[in-house]
C-alpha cells in the first residue's frame, strides 16, 4: 500500500489562518510530475455574492487559497490530465463553486469530524472543502499515483494539514483499517449511482452519510440503483437542488454492510 500524508493541526473555523505546518510526507506515490508555483487566480467579482446564496462565507486567506488551487491545477492540467476545464472564470465555477454547494450539509459535522472523497483526481470537491473547512479531516482517495502526488503536493503548497492522501482503490480502503470510519462520505464526476454506493457505503459510519454531486440525470441513477442501495443498506434521504447541478444524499444504516466487489 502507498500512503502519502500532510498531517498538522487546523483552526476550527472556516477560512480561519492555519497553523503553516511543516507536513509530514510518507511513501510518496512514485512518477510525481514537478509542482508549478503559478501565481493565483483572482476570484470573479460575484463570486463572494454568489457563495452567500449558498450561506456560505469565506474570508480573504480562504478565497486567496482557493486561487491558488485552482491556478495550480491549470498549471499542472498542462501536464497531465486532471480535467477537461481550461477556462479560469469556469473553473472558479464547475470546479470552486460547485464544490463549496457541499458546505451547507457539512454544517452539522463537529470540528474532527471525518470525511472521505473518493476517487479525488484533480482535488474537487476535496480541496475546496478543506479550504472551507479546516476543522475537518479529510481523506482523498485516488488510485492513479500521479493524482495523487499532485493531491499530495498541493495540499503541502496550501498548508492543508487536515488533508490525507491514500494512492489506493477505493473498494480496497473500504475492506480494510478505514472500514466504516468516517462521518460523510463525497464524490463528483466518478461513476453512477449503482457504482458509487459500494464503494463509498463501508467507507461510512453507520448512520453517516454518502453525497453525491451529480446532474440532471440523478433520478435515473437513483432507480437503476435501487437494488444496490438496499444491499449496501442506503437509503436515499433526499436530492438537493443547487445552481450548477443536483447533490444526492443517502443515509447509511447500522447494520454490516456488505464489502464492495473486487473488479
Amino acid at each position: 500500500m502507498l500512503r502519502a500524508e500532510v498531517r498538522s493541526h487546523a483552526p476550527t473555523h472556516a477560512g480561519a489562518s492555519a497553523m503553516v505546518p511543516t507536513p509530514a510526507m510518507t511513501h510518496k506515490p512514485r512518477e510525481a510530475i514537478p509542482m508549478p508555483d503559478p501565481a493565483p487566480l483572482s476570484p470573479p467579482e460575484d463570486f463572494a455574492g454568489r457563495l452567500a446564496t449558498l450561506g456560505v462565507t469565506l474570508d480573504e486567506k480562504a478565497l486567496g487559497r482557493l486561487g491558488d488551487y485552482l491556478a495550480r491545477l491549470l498549471a499542472m492540467n498542462e501536464r497531465m490530465n486532471l480535467t477537461a476545464i481550461t477556462d479560469p472564470g469556469e473553473a472558479w465555477t464547475r470546479h470552486a463553486f460547485d464544490a463549496l454547494t457541499l458546505v451547507p450539509l457539512l454544517a452539522d459535522l463537529k470540528s474532527g469530524a471525518r470525511v472521505v472523497d473518493v476517487g479525488s483526481g484533480g482535488g474537487v470537491p476535496a480541496i475546496p472543502l478543506a479550504i472551507a473547512r479546516p476543522d475537518l479531516k479529510l481523506t482523498l482517495i485516488d488510485a492513479t499515483q500521479k493524482k495523487a502526488a499532485f493531491l499530495t503536493d498541493v495540499a503541502r503548497a496550501l498548508g492543508l494539514g487536515n488533508v490525507t492522501v491514500r494512492a489506493q482503490r477505493a473498494e480496497l480502503v473500504g475492506m480494510a483499517e478505514l472500514r466504516g470510519v468516517f462521518d460523510v462520505a463525497t464524490a463528483r464526476a466518478v461513476g453512477r449511482i449503482a457504482m458509487l454506493a459500494p464503494l463509498m457505503a463501508p467507507l461510512v459510519k453507520p448512520n453517516g452519510r454518502v453525497l453525491m454531486i451529480k446532474g440532471q440525470r440523478a433520478d435515473e441513477e437513483l432507480e437503476e440503483a435501487t437494488l444496490v442501495l438496499a444491499e449496501q443498506r442506503c437509503t436515499h434521504e433526499k436530492t438537493v437542488e443547487t445552481p450548477t447541478g443536483r447533490i444526492v444524499v443517502l443515509r447509511v444504516g447500522p447494520a454490516e454492510q456488505r464489502a464492495p466487489r473486487r473488479r
